[in-house]
């Protein structure tokens, strides 16, 4: 386990690296995602999700579990306590690729680990650029480092989460392939409600509403083909400060309020119907952006964060709410305890749809778990008509979960699906 997070680690931080090496050429990029489709994967209106959910297919709006009720569904904190104190989450897109080995035998993890024996850091460059190398056309993403924690109990609960995600986007542009990395923070401070109201000794409704204050960074477009080319010729050891470069790379800056409701039906024999409401106020408020760059920021971050939330904003993000409906069973038992749980996601882009079996498919979300002894999860799903798998290792106060997976990141369902794997480490209590 210390050698695959060394791997992961050590991966992420030598292709940030390479980030710094390039920097942006072009300074008057159009950060707007509204405007510029290299950026869209921005306005993706997507949620953390945890190594839990992501091994069931990303479903669980009516059953959820642990912190993934603060994010996945408000409804569901009604009567439940959870203490995450911290937990962290890495997640590096192409794994595949990491193992498959060449004409003689070696592959991309290979050499991490030879780097990591040797002890000699530097070295993890050469594998990165092999990793640049893997960048196909259109949107993706490289890696993901999560970190947060969440305090709760009696329905009310608190929670800050960090996300740091490195895109991708490739392009022809004359005749030839380009590809591109931006970075996306995300800092989320929420506070969420939930309330159970019995009906009867075997029914109840849950509703909860989750709001507070996002903020959102990201950088323009930053090319790697330059990156790789010097890498692997002579000019590699120029002795140049790579940094230099990165400073004059565009950032935008900006805040949004993020609103969602939720409401849970629990049903006799462990059934349940959940829905919620995500990003109510996307449409209406949206997300005030201002555009500066690196070195302004290095300079006086100070200014730089109070100017997110003083100064006019220099174009706003606007995105609509979506409404996200989930059916779900779970048993409880000391020995084994099944979980199974189905989610259409955006069921408002699916009545608008042409209501075919394929957009169906594209909007389902489904899958289900299985625990032993209280210890082991074995997980398995469905997320947009890919597979997932995953598992759990519970020890009561430490908790570690796994998921390998597949995303689509094209159009539609089937032109681009990227494998991924997900590996969160938890101290805490949730029951």
């Amino acid at each position: 386990m210390k050698k695959i997070l060394s791997i992961l680690l050590i991966l992420i931080l030598a292709t940030t690296s390479l980030l710094a090496v390039e920097g942006a050429e072009d300074e008057s990029q159009d950060l707007n995602p509204i405007t510029n489709s290299s950026l869209s994967a921005l306005i993706d209106g997507s949620y953390p999700h945890s190594a839990k959910s992501l091994g069931m297919g990303n479903a669980g709006i009516a059953v959820g579990g642990r912190s993934d009720s603060f994010y996945m569904n408000p409804a569901l904190l009604a009567r439940r306590t959870l203490i995450s104190i911290p937990y962290a989450q890495v997640t590096l897109y192409h794994p595949y690729d990491l193992v498959r080995q060449d004409e003689n035998g070696n592959s991309i993890i290979t050499d991490l680990m030879d780097v990591i024996e040797s002890g000699e850091m530097e070295q993890a460059v050469g594998p990165a650029t092999e990793f640049l190398q893997t960048i196909k056309a259109g949107k993706g993403k490289l890696a993901e480092v999560e970190a947060g924690l969440t305090l709760g109990g009696g329905g009310f609960a608190l929670g800050l989460h960090v996300k740091d995600t490195i895109h991708t986007f490739g392009e022809i542009e004359n005749s030839k392939f380009k590809a591109n990395l931006f970075d996306e923070l995300n800092v989320n401070v929420l506070a969420a409600l939930g309330l159970r109201f019995d009906i009867t000794p075997s029914i109840s409704i849950d509703v909860g509403v989750s709001g507070g204050l996002s903020v959102l960074g990201y950088t323009g477009l930053i090319g790697t083909s330059d990156v790789i080319d010097m890498m692997g010729g002579s000019n590699a050891s120029t002795g140049e400060d790579p940094t230099l470069a990165l400073m004059k790379t565009p950032l935008a800056l900006g805040y949004y309020i993020p609103l969602n409701v939720g409401l849970n039906v629990n049903l006799p024999w462990g059934f349940s119907v959940g829905a919620v409401g995500r990003n109510l106020l996307g449409s209406a408020v949206g997300i005030k952006m201002q555009t500066t760059d690196i070195e302004s920021v290095k300079n006086d971050p100070m200014a730089a964060a109070s100017g997110i939330f003083t100064e006019t904003e220099d174009f706003t993000i606007k995105m609509d709410p979506t409404f996200d409906i989930g059916l779900g069973w779970k048993f409880e038992n000391g020995l084994f305890a099944p979980t199974i749980a189905a989610d259409i996601v955006d069921v408002v882009g699916l009545a608008e749809s042409d209501m075919s079996a394929r957009s169906f498919i594209e909007h389902l979300r489904a899958g289900a778990e299985v625990r032993i002894l209280s210890i082991l999860d074995v997980r398995g799903g469905l997320n947009q008509g890919y597979w997932t798998i995953g598992a759990g290792i519970d020890l009561w106060a430490i908790k570690i979960d796994a998921a390998y997976y597949w995303q689509e990141f094209g159009d539609t369902i089937g032109d681009y699906g990227l494998d991924a794997f997900t590996i969160r480490f938890n101290i805490g209590f949730d029951r």
